[in-house]
């Protein structure tokens, strides 16, 4: 990990910020074709996105997580679809491989998701195993050149379009949870892996979401990632990662959404005079930045500790649960004081609400969180803080 003085962080902080501002332009003629502008994906690879958490070995840029919840938070204002990819990219896929993957996977894999070439799907919910894991039904039974995989997942992101999977399954159907998952790359197109039709979604995705399906789909000893019986460990320890990405897409988004609504309070007239003069407004207002704000110190946190080091499970679980929900309420706040056009398809707002929803399902819901929560304090008390 590459260490970034504070001084560097904000000036990549700026350069996104540019960035993401020549990026909006593009939202317009977006919202009618529904089509993502090629220039908006180069532009990405050309600044090394995709690379962030990935070793200078391979391509990446080798950066800690705080100097990635920095750019990400900006990243957050763009529509989802716009780099749909780059946030897998930046989740639990990539991460596992780094940390866990063999020299030959690593040498394989790395280097093409460094540079954006090979996006990758994180195939790990069920129907009847989405929070519940130990309820995985996907089964990995070794063979004497292998595994074969037989089992679906859903709801997985970017499947039509991936070049890897991460694949989870169980290798041990008489071993506790934590002993009998495993995780498997499986590249797109193998044999015996399907790809159904796209779920549409309220937003978020470009193509809906889909189920993957693995029918004696054989997968070679080296398809393994890590050791066996690891994968439910694997998949926690990044989704730490991953959940504070999230925060920080929950803040990029809230504060975007508050930005749109200063502008609109202070132009838009009742009875003579500026919303933004009416004291109930301004103490909506005041709300929401207050909340963000707190939100901002969370990630900040988070990241700290993470780069330290340290055990961030409880305060990346809290820090998600607060920040989605914060920008749940304001993208609320923002559509209540656009009124009618809040709700009107081609505002950005009524992109924000839509958008903001599912962040407080993907990557452990708001309720599974605080269970999580709960536990650890039960466990330790407030040292778990």
């Amino acid at each position: 990990m590459n260490d970034v003085s504070p001084e560097e962080i904000g000036k990549m902080r700026t350069q996104t910020r540019r960035l993401v501002d020549d990026l909006l332009l593009h939202e317009p003629s977006f919202s009618r074709s529904n089509c993502v502008p090629a220039a908006v994906d180069q532009a990405l690879r050309e600044l090394g996105y995709y690379g962030m958490r990935i070793p200078e070995e391979f391509g990446g840029m080798a950066l800690g997580m705080l100097p990635t919840v920095n750019v990400v938070r900006e990243l957050g204002r763009l529509p989802p679809q716009f780099w749909s990819f780059l946030r897998v990219a930046l989740g639990p896929s990539s991460k596992s491989i780094v940390r866990h993957g063999s020299a030959q996977q690593q040498h394989r894999w790395l280097p093409a998701m460094a540079a954006g070439d090979c996006g990758v799907a994180f195939a790990l919910t069920e129907a009847q195993a989405g929070s519940d894991l130990a309820a995985m039904r996907t089964r990995a039974a070794r063979t004497s050149e292998g595994y074969v995989i037989n089992g679906a997942k859903t709801y997985i992101s970017n499947a039509d379009k991936a070049g890897l999977f991460v694949v989870f399954a169980r290798t041990a159907a008489d071993a506790g949870l934590k002993s009998s998952i495993s995780a498997f790359l499986v590249p797109a197109r193998q044999s015996g892996m399907s790809i159904g039709p796209p779920m549409p979604t309220m937003g978020t995705t470009l193509d809906g979401l889909f189920e993957v399906a693995f029918h004696d789909c054989a997968v070679p000893a080296e398809a393994l990632l890590g050791a066996e019986g690891q994968g439910f460990q694997y998949a926690m320890e990044s989704l730490n990662e991953g959940r504070l990405n999230v925060a920080a897409i929950a803040v990029g988004m809230g504060a975007f959404a508050l930005d749109l609504t200063l502008e609109h309070v202070r132009t838009r007239t009742v009875g003579g005079q500026p919303l933004a003069s009416n004291q109930v407004v301004q103490h909506m207002l005041a709300d929401v930045a207050t909340e963000l704000h707190a939100g901002w110190t969370m990630v900040l946190d988070g990241a700290r500790r993470i780069d330290a080091g340290e055990d961030a499970s409880a305060i990346s679980a809290m820090t998600k649960i607060f920040c989605s929900e914060a920008a749940g309420r304001a993208a609320d706040t923002a559509v209540q004081l656009f009124g009618a056009a809040g709700y009107t398809r081609g505002f950005q707002v009524e992109r924000i609400y839509r958008d903001v929803r599912v962040l407080r399902i993907y990557e452990g819901a708001s309720e599974v969180l605080r269970n999580a929560v709960a536990k650890k304090l039960l466990a330790q008390g407030s040292e778990a803080l």
